[in-house]
This record gives structure tokens, C-alpha cells and sequence, in this order.
């Protein structure tokens, strides 16, 4: 098996539900599973964020565009049915199933018509950024699939290559697992911790002034810190023990079409 890394960043104006999310940076959706055929899919999602801004979020979420198609006027020929499995002031967890479908321009249809059966999905969205993850089998031509998915880009949709080649630390461990998710308040916590420079060496950021940025008690962000960073430390020292087992020579880069690298750090 081969993975297959890219990042999508959309440019205001170009598709409503990316466009929302731009306007709400906070929420960030991690999948949870993806099933596909050729005729149907269903899709788990996990959106965390502000409790104002996931509802807003939501409402364009379950309108009937192809939130996953890579702009408006190419949209799925097939019907799609959302429920939300659990909510929370914070959370929502997301079942979309999709039925009758003949053709899409989802990125996920357009991976399983060009790449065949027996691909594994994951993705991330937040703000202008939609990472996807493909495990794909090693006879397959992933070149094909770039050029398909090049082509089908509309004007305001950049393409950046973050990784093609040995799977590296694949779903399991690549990412928390949902049972060990980072809450909202415990992001929002160590992001703006991070943001006025409270780790950076010799910094001047107190965490008084963490908790007056925040608007909370200093209790309150001094256990929300604590648990924060217990994840972070468990995450990083997790991936630390599979980088040592990866075998010499894993990981090296297919022949694709190698795009200019934007630089854009990861958010979270």
C-alpha cells in the first residue's frame, strides 16, 4: 500500500461551505470513517468548535450542496441524507449517507473512479485548508489521479503535495483517536497560549494573561493547560516510538508531478 498526502486551500467565494468555514476558523472536522461505492458512500465526521459558530457551521453543513465537491456548479447527481449522532456545546458528530449517485465531483468519487476499489479515506477541514489522506494499493497509478484531480480544480482552489509514497504513521496513530479527542476549551487554551508566545524561550505571556485574553478563571485555563498538554506530550511521544520503528528507506516520494510548496504550517 501506498499513501497519497494533499492539501486544498480555497480562495473566498468560491464554494459556500468552504466559505463559512474561512469565516469560522475554530471549527475544525476530523473524519472518522469513509465508506464508498460507486452508487453510495457514507461518511462519520467529528466538528469541534465554538458553540455559535458550529451551529452556524451546521446550517450550511447539511443544506443540499455537495459540501465535498470541489465547487458549486459541479455537484453530486444523488441524494444525500445528515444526522447528527451526538451533540454537544461544543461537538457534533456526523453521519452523511448518499445514495443514487451517478456521478460527483466529490474528491473521494473522483479517487474511487480513477484509482478503483479499495482505497481508505481521511480528511481534515478547517478554515481555507481541506487536507485529504489516501491509502491506496501500490499497482495503482497515483500519477493519474493528481492529473484527474489538477484538471478538476476550479480557479480559486490550490493544490499542494504533502506526501506520496510509504504509508507513515496511518490513521491509528498519525492522529488522536476519537476516545481520546482534544476537547474545544482544551484546544483554545494551548492555541492561545501558543499565539501570545507563553511557550516561546524567555517569553513574557503569563498565565494571567492567557486567562484574561480568554475571559476565564485561572483555574479554570490552569486544568484546562494540564490536560491539554498531557495530550499533546502523549500524542508527540507516541509518534516519536513509530518514527524509531519506521524501516530504513520508508517513505520516499512516488513519480508525481511535484507542486510548488506553500509553506503553510499546520494549525493545530
Amino acid at each position: 500500500m501506498r499513501e497519497y498526502v494533499f492539501l486544498l486551500e480555497y480562495e473566498r467565494g468560491v464554494h459556500p461551505i468552504r466559505d463559512v468555514f474561512i469565516e469560522h476558523p475554530d471549527v475544525v472536522v476530523t473524519t472518522l470513517d469513509i465508506s464508498l461505492a460507486r452508487d453510495r458512500g457514507w461518511r462519520v465526521e467529528r466538528m469541534t468548535g465554538p458553540e455559535e459558530a458550529l451551529d452556524t457551521v451546521e446550517a450550511v453543513f447539511f443544506n443540499e450542496q455537495c459540501n465535498d465537491c470541489t465547487y458549486p456548479t459541479h455537484t453530486c447527481d444523488a441524494t444525500a441524507e445528515y444526522q447528527v449522532l451526538e451533540r454537544e456545546p461544543t461537538a457534533r458528530t456526523i453521519y452523511r449517507h448518499v445514495t443514487d449517485m451517478t456521478y460527483c465531483h466529490a474528491v473521494s468519487y473522483l479517487a474511487l473512479t480513477t484509482l478503483g476499489d479499495g482505497l481508505v479515506f481521511d480528511a481534515t477541514q478547517r478554515g481555507p485548508y481541506y487536507e485529504w489522506r489516501l491509502l491506496i494499493p501500490s499497482d495503482r497509478d497515483v500519477g493519474s489521479f493528481h492529473r484527474a484531480l489538477q484538471e478538476d480544480l476550479p480557479e480559486g482552489v490550490s493544490l499542494e503535495l504533502r506526501r506520496a509514497g510509504d504509508p507513515d504513521r496511518w490513521l491509528q496513530t498519525n492522529r488522536p483517536q476519537p476516545e481520546r479527542e482534544l476537547p474545544y476549551e482544551q484546544r483554545e487554551a494551548l492555541e492561545t497560549a501558543r499565539q501570545l508566545g507563553y511557550y516561546e524561550h524567555r517569553g513574557n505571556t503569563s498565565l494571567e494573561d492567557i486567562a484574561d485574553e480568554l475571559d476565564i478563571p485561572l483555574t479554570t485555563l490552569q486544568y484546562r493547560l494540564r490536560r491539554a498538554e498531557d495530550w499533546a506530550t502523549t500524542i508527540a511521544l507516541e509518534q516519536t516510538r513509530i518514527g524509531k520503528e519506521r524501516p530504513t528507506g520508508a517513505g520516499e516520494a512516488e513519480d508525481v508531478p511535484r507542486l510548488h510548496d506553500r509553506g503553510i504550517a499546520n494549525s493545530e
